[in-house]
Formats: structure tokens, sequence, C-alpha cells
């Protein structure tokens, strides 16, 4: 009788099978050791050991050695008797005045309003942001300015038509009869200069000049003049040779390519930044759909752990847990419902226009992609190299640079340059008589301009000159200056990329390593929810069966929502690494306006 008492009071005393940790019989065992005080007081015998935990109810703690055995079984049937009687009472005034008894919302969305959703898929997403994104329209801006600078740095070899149509009228007091107090001159005048690709300047200039005066003693009062003319200046060591005359050019059209190539880079850019946030946005809403199942599960535990609490199967700890685990997950659904607006407004930046009304966002429609086959990793290394645009960019950028610097080297010299020049004149006009001193002078004409333009095409009057002329600073601290801060540049430029060559490679490497494994490591994640979801199954049937605690069950649960979260992480990552492929090694040509 006194081992089977014992093993009854162990049994009493020890794990709750209905689910709790033995949460009722606490409050029963508080009782109990309440009941026992009582009776050692009355006995003048017995020690309470501790208040805090159940007294372990066994037939030789209950008996008195110093009584007979009927005493002490009486006095010990009632004190077990007061003792169930009072855990009953406490139990149902608990479960009277607790809040348990307001069950928890176990729908989907619980009450929540959720804003209005604008469904966008990823085609439609891309064609936004190529027209609204204003990284797209700073590349085209880029673009027109290296446009702009090539057809300015053209033109300067583009020849130079000019004329000039002057009257002039001048009335001067005289003080001789042989000056003319009238004078009055139209004078036409026209030509063509042109810088060679050597840098000989060339210069073709044509004159007519018209002139009436009227001097008493002139013999041609109206005279017509005609004049051609050509003047070369060819430079010998500063500024000759294609080097010193197109070095700007050269560098005008590299970064031009330049431009072109960055605005490739910008729209692949674009394309994957695009991508990224999608896939961000289909991720967040994913994790908040999971979340929200997580909490009606939560919610639904909850209640049943409420509905036991009533019936007294559980106590306060078992319903204590259930709500720690349900305010857990509707902070946790909280902290989801941040990330998918966080990630709508993350697309909507990068599109470049908002959803629609402020209290809207976007949608995701498509889902990712199934993974592709990988190339080996030395073929997009090559293509990489050899399509990329912003190596190819970086490149082109050297070579603009190295074609100034070779024109400042070319120019860090004296200026030596030769000149000459050939033309010829004609004159005619109206002439007439004059009596000077008894004598008859001139004679009487009318020639047109016709008549002076054959004499300077006959040569009749020629004209020329040749020379050579030299200019040296002294000091040569100007050019040797620019030399020098052009070679600066070249070596940034090559230092530039060499680094983006570098980055390149680094970037493809990770990205197929990434592309590889995440294949894998996706079905590894498929495989991981599915055996998390399982486990949680049977972890609530043991729970209903008596043979787990509710601290059990929040744990599988919490085990799943992490299984859910890092699928969905396994997703964004394949995708963005099948995106960052084909940004890094796909080769854009597009016609950019």
């Amino acid at each position: 009788m006194k081992r089977r008492g014992d093993d009854q009071a162990r049994r009493g005393t020890g794990r709750d099978r209905s689910g709790g940790r033995g949460e009722l019989m606490v409050v029963q065992g508080s009782a109990c050791t309440r009941d026992a005080e009582a009776g050692a007081r009355l006995k003048g015998r017995g020690k309470v050991r501790d208040r805090g935990y159940p007294s372990r109810l066994s037939w030789p703690a209950m008996s008195s050695r110093s009584r007979p055995p009927s005493v002490a079984g009486r006095h010990s049937s009632v004190a077990v008797l007061t003792a169930l009687t009072s855990a009953l009472a406490a139990t149902s005034a608990w479960a009277a005045s607790s809040p348990v008894s307001s069950e928890p919302d176990t729908s989907y969305l619980a009450g929540a309003v959720e804003p209005e959703r604008v469904g966008l898929t990823l085609e439609q997403a891309q064609k936004l942001a190529a027209a609204h994104s204003p990284t797209t329209r700073a590349a085209l801006a880029a673009l027109r300015v290296a446009r702009g600078a090539r057809m300015r740095e053209a033109g300067a070899f583009d020849p130079v038509l000019f004329g000039a149509d002057e009257r002039v009228s001048t009335d001067t007091p005289v003080s001789s009869p042989f000056e003319a107090s009238k004078t009055r001159v139209r004078s036409l005048s026209g030509g063509a200069s042109w810088v060679s690709p050597i840098g000989t300047s060339v210069n073709v200039s044509l004159a007519r000049v018209r002139a009436e005066t009227d001097a008493q003693f002139s013999t041609l009062p109206v005279e017509r003049r005609a004049r051609a003319r050509l003047d070369v200046v060819q430079p010998l060591l500063r500024g000759f040779g294609l080097g010193a005359t197109r070095g700007e050019l050269r560098a005008a059209d590299r970064e031009l390519e330049a431009a072109q190539r960055n605005a490739e880079a910008a729209s692949l850019d674009l394309g994957a930044a695009v991508e990224n946030a999608y896939w961000e946005l289909y991720a967040a809403e994913r994790d908040q759909a999971a979340e929200r199942l997580q909490r009606q599960r939560a919610a639904v535990f909850l209640r049943d752990q409420l509905i036991r609490a009533r019936a007294g199967v559980v106590g306060p700890g078992a319903v204590a847990t259930a709500r720690t685990f349900m305010a857990a997950q509707e902070a946790q659904l909280l902290d989801a419902r941040v990330r998918v607006g966080t990630a709508s407004e993350a697309l909507a930046l990068v599109v470049g226009t908002q959803a629609g009304e402020a209290d809207q966002r976007y949608h995701c429609l498509d889902d990712p992609p199934e993974a592709q086959a990988v190339e080996p990793l030395s073929a997009l290394v090559k293509r990489a190299l050899e399509a990329n645009p912003s190596l190819r960019a970086a490149e082109l950028d050297v070579a603009a640079t190295r074609a100034r610097a070779r024109g400042a080297a070319s120019r860090a010299w004296p200026t030596v340059e030769a000149f000459g020049g050939y033309g010829g004149s004609g004159l005619a006009g109206v002439g007439r008589q004059i009596t000077f001193s008894g004598q008859t002078v001139g004679s009487d004409f009318d020639t047109g301009f016709g008549h002076a333009w054959d004499q300077v095409w006959g040569d009749d009057f020629p004209d020329w000159n040749l020379g050579l002329r030299v200019n040296m600073p002294l000091g040569w601290r100007a050019d040797r200056g620019e030399r020098q801060r052009q070679l600066g540049i070249l070596e940034g430029a090559l230092a530039t990329r060499d680094a983006r060559r570098l980055a390149l490679l680094s970037a493809v490497r990770q990205a197929h390593l990434e592309a590889e494994l995440s294949e894998r490591q996706l079905q590894a994640m498929r495989d991981l929810v599915e055996a998390a979801r399982e486990q949680a199954r049977i972890a609530n049937l043991e729970y209903r069966a008596g043979r787990s605690t509710a601290y059990d069950v929040v744990v599988v649960e919490a085990e799943l929502r992490e299984a859910q979260f890092r699928e969905s992480q396994a997703l964004v990552r394949a995708a963005r690494a099948a995106t960052e492929l084909r940004r890094l090694t796909t080769p854009v040509f597009r016609r950019t306006p």
C-alpha cells in the first residue's frame, strides 16, 4: 500500500498527459501544500519545504508514526479531499476572472484592411521603367551631350564661307585743289577658309571696290578695282600632324561611343534593377501570405487552449504560451506588411512612377522562372569581356584620354609656321581728260569690273609673299603642364578600366556560382518546407493526443515559418543570379535618339 500510494502521488504531480507541463497540478499542488501545512500544525509536526512547487503527496508523508494508522489515514483522506476541492474552486475562479474567455479572430485577414493593389507583370514593369525612369533619361542626356561635343569638334574642320558688303561715305574739308572733299566707297568681298587634316590653313578671298571722288585733278573719278588672293599657313612643329589637329575630334569620337555603351549599360542595369525589385516584392508578398496563415494557425491554437482551459484540462501556463505565440505572429505579420510596403515603394522608385493614389501599391502577377541550365564559366567570362558594355565604355574612355594625351604632346613644341600668299589686282572705271599747266592728261573711257577681273586672272598685276615665323614662350610651362595633366588623366583611365575588368570577372564568377547552386538550394528549401509542414502537423496531432506540450507546438510552428522565409529568399536569390548573369554577359544593341 505504501508503494502504491507513492506511485499515485508521483503520477498526480508529474507531467500533465493532456498537453500542459503540469499547469493544473501546480494549482492543485499549492492547495495540497496549504492543507498539508495546516495538518502539520495541528499535529505539531511537518515542515513545508518549498511553497513554489507542488509537494509530493505520499502515504508516509501524510501519516504520523506517533498515531494509530486509522487516525493518520482519516486525516490524510481529509487533506486530499480538501486539496482537490480547493484546486477546482481556484481553477473555476481563475477561468472566470482572467481574460482568457475572449477568443481571438481566426479569420485569414483578422479584420485588417488591405490597401488597393495594382497588378503588374514583369514586362509591364520593364516598359514603365524604360519610359519613366530618371536613370534612362540621364543616360540619354549624357549621350546627347557626347554627340554635341563630337559635332562641335568636327565643326572646326568644316570649310567656312565669308562675305561682306560695305559702304563708306566721307565728307572732309580740303585745303588744296588736289584733295577730294567727298568720297563714296562700296566694297564687296567674299571667300572661304579651311583647315586641312595636317593643320594647313588655307584662305581664299575675292574683293571688288567701287570708289567715287570729287577731286578736280583726278583722271579717274570713278574707280573699279578687283582683287583675288590665296594665303597658306603650315605649322612645322606645334600643331603639325593628325595627332595635333584631330586629337580632340578623335577623343570626342571615342567619348560618343563610350556614351552609347554607357546608355546600353544603363539599360541593362535598369532592367536588372527592375527584376530584382520585382522579385523582392514577390518574396515580400509571399512572406506576408505565409505570415497570415501562420497568424491564423496561432489564433486557432490559442482558441483551442482557451477552450481546454475552460474545461479545466490545461492551466494558465499553456494559455500564456499560446498567447505569446499569437503575439509573436502578430508582430511578425506587421513586419511582413512593412516589408511589402517598402518593397512596393522600391519598385515604384525603380520604374519611376507610383502605383496610383497614395494608398495604392504594386502587386506582382508573375512567378519567378524556373532555373535554366548554366553555361560553363569560361564561356561566360569570354563573352563578358567581349560584350559587356560597361567594360567597353571604360576601354573607349582610355582611347579618348590617349588621343588627348597625344595631342598635348604634339603641342608641347615651339610654334614654327611657314606662310605665304599669291594674288593679283585689276583696275577699271570712268576716265576723263584734265588740263594741268597747259598739258592735257588722261583720256575719256568707261570700263566695268569685267575688265578689272580680266587683269586679275591674266596675272597682269601679281603680288606674293613668303615667310617663316617662330613663337617660343619663355619657361614653356603651360604646354608642358597640359601634357602632364593629360598623362595623369590617361593613367587614371587605365586604372579605372583595370578595376572595372576585375570587378566584372569577380561578379561573373559569383553570379555563376550562385546560379549553379541556386537550383539545388531552392530544391533543398522546398524539401525543408515540406518537412517542417509535416513536422508541424505531427506535433499538433501529438499535442492533441497528450504526447507533447504547447511549447513543443510553438517551437515547431516557428521552425515552419523560418523554413518558408528561407524558401522565399532562395527564390529571390535564384532569380537575382540569373538576372545578374544576363546583365553581365548580354550585349544590348539599341537605337537611341
